[in-house]
């Protein structure tokens, strides 16, 4: 059929089916109106079928179809109506130059994946004879948006899952496009917010209605320190039992962190505290690295080392050699001694005060160790100087020491050498009891 045997009228609208759907329509309504070269309407007197072929464009004239289809079409008095989209794809439709178009795709993909915004439909109409080749309509109709504008129902609900991500871009949602108290705790389901999706610090305590978020709300490790300022929670804010020994970190709360009171023995879960924990904490705090105690077991127990002179390292135990460093001795740059109190008796050091007036003398322990008035210096055993009176000599005279030394003159008979006669054992000591000393580490 020639283009100046037909005149159309094109309406190109969005299916119903768009009310509840977010995609691109996959039909389109099209009405067209035909007459023959002398105006007469076709199908005037009696309907007539005939086929019409669609095809979409980039360009007003000219270039090749992205898309087409053939659909058969009821013409009476003219008129015909039909859904573009529900026809038969064709391929190698526009003649022996263009390229065939393989495989067919539906309106709403080539609509979706066009590169550009413009897009013309094209017609043709089979004028009933076979001998001719039917020519295209002039000219082609730009499909555009209609010329008034509806109110889509997604503006005004969102059905479930109608709103995925490919819709909304990266960025798009922030905290300023967000009525306040639009979303609240009912529109949220549950784990459906992580740290992943929340930027530091936009969630403040004034966004967040009181009892709004509750640990349904919370994944697990989620809320970290970082993410709570000092003071925002309180004894108040938590259920009792809520927080236990799972949720807390080791060493994560401090005693400044924990008001004097706050914490009940109610608010304690059974188990909750571990009791060797506990146990070695008190005893690092009764008893600090270095403490020196009269221990009465044969081995030392755990966190402490007999006095018994052992070497240790300085690497594996650096808060001991922190303290005592040296003092006792060591036996290379890599180690350090423990004191050896194996036998002795502890002395303060006398620090100035004059009761030690040998202490400028003391020894140190083990090579390597603390010499003069420094802990870990040593004293031997020492009698302070004296002398005593020598008893019954040879008249049964008692005689003085000194009366000895003049003796050449003296008529006196000493037939033995002068002395007291030997007493006590093998040294000097108070009355004692052994004990094992022990050293914290």
């Amino acid at each position: 059929m020639n283009a100046s045997l037909i005149t159309l009228s094109l309406l190109l609208g969005a299916s119903l089916a768009m009310a509840q759907n977010t995609t691109v329509p996959t039909l389109m309504s099209y009405q067209g109106r035909v007459t023959d070269t002398a105006g007469v309407l076709i199908g005037n007197s009696t309907p007539v079928n005939r086929s019409v072929t669609f095809r979409l464009y980039t360009a007003s004239t000219g270039g090749d179809a992205i898309w087409a289809e053939v659909q058969t079409a009821t013409i009476s008095a003219g008129e015909f109506s039909v859904l573009v989209g529900n026809g038969t794809g064709l391929s190698g439709f526009a003649g022996p130059s263009a390229p065939a178009i393989q495989p067919y795709k539906t309106l709403s993909d080539i609509i979706n994946t066009a590169t550009t915004s413009s897009l013309y439909l094209g017609l043709t109409v089979d004028d009933g004879n076979s001998s001719t080749v039917d020519a295209e309509v002039s000219p082609r109709q730009q499909i555009v948006s209609a010329a008034f504008s509806m109110r889509s129902r997604v503006a005004e609900t969102v059905a479930s899952a109608s709103v995925t991500s490919s819709m909304i871009s990266d960025g798009a949602v922030t905290t300023n496009t967000i009525l306040a108290g639009a979303v609240n705790n009912a529109k949220i389901a549950d784990l459906s917010v992580n740290t992943a999706k929340l930027a530091d610090a936009t969630i403040t305590t004034a966004k967040i209605a009181d009892a709004n978020v509750t640990t349904a709300k919370l994944v697990n490790g989620s809320v970290t320190t970082d993410k709570i300022l000092d003071g925002a929670v309180t004894g108040a804010d938590l259920a009792t039992g809520s927080v236990n020994s799972d949720k807390i970190a080791d060493g994560s709360i401090n005693s400044i962190d924990i008001a004097d009171g706050q914490v009940l023995n109610q608010d304690l879960a059974g188990s909750s505290v571990d009791l060797g924990k506990l146990v070695a904490a008190v005893q690092q705090a009764l008893n600090p690295p270095g403490t020196i105690m009269a221990y009465a077991g044969d081995t030392a127990p755990a966190g402490w080392f007999l006095c018994d002179g052992a070497y240790l390292d300085r690497t594996q135990y650096a808060t001991l050699f922190g303290v005592i460093s040296t003092r006792f001795g060591s036996s290379g740059s890599t180690n350090f001694a423990v004191p050896d109190f194996r036998g002795r008796f502890l002395r303060g050091r006398d620090g100035g005060i004059g009761r030690d007036p040998d202490r400028g003398s003391r020894t140190a322990m083990q090579p390597g160790g603390a010499t003069g008035d420094r802990v870990g210096s040593v004293q031997d055993d020492q009698f302070e100087a004296h002398k005593h009176d020598v008893p019954n000599d040879s008249t049964g005279s008692t005689v003085s020491q000194n009366s000895l030394l003049d003796s050449a003159n003296s008529n006196e008979d000493y037939s033995s050498t002068p002395g007291t006669g030997m007493t006590g054992g093998n040294e000097t000591r108070p009355i004692n009891a052994n004990v094992n000393y022990i050293i914290k580490y």
